[in-house]
């Protein structure tokens, strides 16, 4: 369940779908059960000022991760 900004210095609470953005991302995964690599959906917000500069994307580890977004054009 989203509940704050997915930048960890940005305090701003997540209230309404209006502010900000939301962002669905794809995650691996590993089940300790059945042995097999698969992929799981998580949803990421960013407040209106973080979405400005920022985005939501996955590191090296399969972690997600907050990066400064790339200049249109």
């Amino acid at each position: 369940m989203v509940t704050k900004c997915a930048n960890p210095s940005c305090s701003a609470s997540f209230q309404y779908l209006r502010g900000g953005k939301l962002f669905l991302v794809e995650l691996p995964r590993f089940s300790s059960l059945t042995g097999r690599k698969g992929r799981t959906a998580e949803y990421f917000w960013l407040c209106d000022q973080c979405c400005s500069e920022l985005t939501v994307t996955v590191d090296a580890s399969g972690q997600a991760a907050v990066a400064k977004a790339r200049a249109a054009g």
